[in-house]
């Protein structure tokens, strides 16, 4: 099995350098765009009252930045699925947190 050259570039340097930014705004550029609807479209106004209860959120997509192997994001994302916060209605049946499969999207198609 071989392991990530050590000069790979992590999945938050190759998507801050495909959209042109900082590598400081990677969290928030893709947890605003990996939000399910309609939480998505009001985020520039709910953010700021909705910090603690995106904290898992958040964390999920700093932990990911950090990554340079589909293997490792796939492991991440399954963990978050089933992490215990996200059990309630609001999370579960409403959908208000990070959609997996836009944040694989997102990912998917980044350059190396």
């Amino acid at each position: 099995m071989s392991k990530p050259e050590p000069t790979a570039r992590t999945y938050a340097q190759r998507y801050c350098a495909h959209y042109g930014i900082p590598l400081e705004r990677f969290t928030d550029h893709l947890l605003k765009r990996s939000l399910h609807a309609p939480l998505r479209w009001g985020w520039p106004v709910l953010a700021p009252f909705l910090k603690s209860h995106f904290a898992i959120d958040r964390q999920c997509v700093q932990i990911i930045g950090g990554f340079h192997s589909k293997r490792q994001l796939s492991e991440e994302l399954i963990e978050f699925s089933y992490h215990p916060t996200n059990r309630n209605f609001w999370r579960r049946v409403a959908g208000q947190r990070i959609s997996t499969h836009r944040v694989r999207r997102a990912l998917r198609s980044l350059p190396e």
